[in-house]
């Protein structure tokens, strides 16, 4: 019946010549025959040899094939070219931005901007003192900015007095109770100058700016001006101590004290303001020679 027959036809896999109709089979290598040969003797059909056959040979020319593509598909190497050079305001603006940045020597926060000289001059008058107006300066200067600036990007950089003066204060409260547990009794050496750190130029300063830097700038900026503090304070109180008592840390270096009226505030003042002239002059010439350095380099550059 011609139904069957239809039935018949379409269940009917295609044979390896009507694939041979639409696909266009590459050439048998004898690697190939004596794969067919091997299903042969395994007892499989013709039909699967034909098929086993046609997968290998499609598989033989697709690796050729990408063989071949493989070299094309690859890029030309291009040459990176050279750094720019330079021109002379990029070397100006980067050796400014590197003495802004050198919070330790160049821009200290103490003895070039002047900061945290009320504490310094009236508590810094051993290196005993010295210490602990440090351990004091880095527990609340670098905190006290990352949590001022944490808020302000809450607040849209509005309210920077305010956020700062509180972000120091609720900032002082763990402090004060870490640095008695490690002075003790000592602490009331400083007076009334520790708490007043919360109000100190050198830990609010910042909302003067109207920049809003991130919380990571934060932190860094915070530690390198730590640093800078901290170095100044035990340079003065070092000084202080061996000048008005011979001692340094208690150990005695002179027998005879060189300035009794070194601890004193007057003197302070005098001590700190020498300290400084001869701070400033050294960062001073030195930067001089740095921007000297860069006019000669592309002066010449110039000429040529």
């Amino acid at each position: 019946m011609p139904n069957t027959e239809n039935r018949k036809n379409s269940n009917k896999k295609p044979t390896l010549q009507e694939h041979s109709q639409t696909v266009i089979i590459p050439q048998l290598t004898p690697e190939m025959l004596e794969q067919a040969r091997r299903a042969a003797e395994q007892g499989k059909t013709a039909e699967q040899i034909e098929q086993e056959a046609l997968a290998a040979a499609q598989a033989e020319q697709k690796a050729v094939e990408s063989k071949q593509e493989a070299p094309t598909a690859e890029k030309p190497k291009t040459v990176q070219p050279a750094n720019k050079p330079k021109t002379r305001k990029e070397a100006e603006e980067e050796l400014a931005q590197n003495i802004h940045d050198d919070h330790l020597w160049l821009n200290n926060p103490v003895m070039v901007r002047g900061l945290g000289l009320a504490p310094i001059v009236a508590a810094a008058v051993s290196g005993q003192n010295a210490w602990m107006l440090c351990a004091a300066a880095i527990l609340l200067v670098t905190a006290t900015r990352m949590l001022a600036v944490a808020i302000c990007h809450l607040t849209g950089n509005r309210f920077r007095g305010v956020v700062y003066s509180y972000a120091a204060a609720i900032v002082y409260i763990p402090a004060y109770i870490i640095l008695y547990n490690l002075f003790g009794a000592d602490l009331s050496l400083l007076g009334i100058y520790l708490p007043m750190l919360v109000v100190e130029p050198a830990v609010i300063k910042r909302m003067e700016s109207n920049d809003l830097e991130t919380v990571g700038e934060a932190f860094r900026r915070g530690i390198n001006n730590t640093i800078g503090i901290c170095f100044s304070v035990l340079l003065v109180g070092i000084v202080r101590e061996l000048l008005a008592e011979g001692t340094v840390f208690g150990n005695v270096v002179f027998p005879v004290a060189p300035l009794p009226l070194a601890d004193q505030p007057g003197t302070g003042f005098i001590i700190i303001g020498l300290i400084a002239a001869v701070w400033t002059a050294i960062g001073g010439a030195y930067v001089h020679y740095k921007i000297e350095e860069v006019r000669h380099l592309y002066g010449n550059k110039r000429k040529r």
